[in-house]
């Protein structure tokens, strides 16, 4: 008897990419970010700036936990 063989789910395998390219996103926003807070000495942009990291991390893990 042949082995039994499924077809991907399509919605599954969207949502997935979907998490997928939203991940990548908040990466690379968080790299900007760090990269405008090292060049820059005011203190009031490095820490606005260190807000945003907080925040785009904590959407991150949103993300992560988020079904897929």
């Amino acid at each position: 008897m042949p082995p039994t063989v499924q077809m991907p789910d399509a919605e599954l395998q969207g949502r997935r990419a979907v998490l997928a390219e939203l991940t990548n996103a908040l990466c690379v926003a968080r790299c900007a970010a760090q990269l405008a807070g090292m060049e820059t000495g005011e203190f009031v942009v490095r820490e606005l700036l260190l807000v945003v990291v907080q925040q785009i991390d904590r959407a991150e893990e949103v993300v992560r936990r988020f079904p897929s």
